[in-house]
């Protein structure tokens, strides 16, 4: 089973290659695709006129060397560092919750069965969170990035304030999940609107690398706590730690001035 899932990914590669378009403005920073991106513009406006013989130009620079280090050239050193530390806040909080919020539960009275059951509302409310959270981070960009952390830092406090009620503390987990996984989908976005062109992949692709790095840190920090048998409510206000950084770094990104880049 665990090799059949493994392969569904790599079987929908060239269905995906075939259904999915090239981004707008990656085809036209390369040049000599006007074709393909009218092609493209013409699904998303078909009474627009002229798509088909029209030219388009992006007002980017081509960057050559290692892709990289554009990362941190034109001022964005400060901007890569402080999304790296979103993405690695943001990873350790949410696969802390993932690997022992059933484990939490159940050494609170709660069945194995519901106790599994509860902490899937964490992806249940992350899935929401990612659809809800949408226009609201468009509109608002790393503003609206640092409320969702704060609100997921309240949230997963929350967790272990209200261990006398399981309806309470499913409700927080839910908030929790919202705020966690909807404010990292909305991490991925914004990240890949902020670097140009050339390296936006480059950027998202480092910024989920250190974001992994947290993933891994998060189960080993949770292990370690309940090993050493703190308490719930401890244990939680230390897991929205993270998610309280990753709200300062939101915060310090939406007043700190981007440099020329596309957005």
């Amino acid at each position: 089973m665990f090799v059949v899932g493994g392969l569904c990914p790599l079987l929908l590669v060239p269905v995906l290659l075939r259904a999915l378009p090239e981004s707008i403005r990656f085809l036209a920073l390369r040049g000599g695709r006007d074709r393909e991106v009218g092609a493209v513009l013409a699904r998303l406006a078909p009474s627009a006129p002229g798509l088909d013989t029209a030219s388009f130009v992006v007002n980017e620079p081509k960057l050559s060397g290692l892709p990289v280090a554009h990362l941190f050239t034109e001022n964005r050193t400060a901007t890569t560092l402080l999304l790296w530390v979103v993405f690695f806040m943001s990873l350790l909080d949410l696969y802390l919750l993932s690997n022992w919020l059933p484990t939490v539960l159940n050494d609170l009275g709660v069945s194995i069965s519901a106790a599994a059951a509860i902490g899937a509302v964490l992806q249940i409310g992350g899935v929401i969170g990612t659809f809800t959270l949408g226009r609201f981070v468009d509109r608002f960009s790393f503003g609206a990035l640092a409320i969702t952390f704060f609100c997921a830092a309240i949230g997963v406090a929350a967790i272990g304030m209200l261990g006398h009620s399981a309806s309470l503390v499913t409700l927080a987990i839910f908030a929790a999940g919202f705020c966690i996984v909807g404010g990292q989908i909305s991490s991925n976005a914004l990240t890949a609107t902020y670097y140009p062109t050339a390296i936006r992949s480059t950027g998202v692709g480092w910024a989920l690398g250190i974001g992994r790095i947290g993933s891994i840190i998060g189960p080993l920090v949770g292990g370690y706590m309940l090993a050493r048998h703190v308490d719930n409510q401890t244990l939680f206000l230390v897991a929205a730690v993270p998610a309280l950084i990753a709200s300062a770094a939101g915060l310090v990104l939406a007043m700190m001035k981007r440099p020329g880049t596309a957005n």
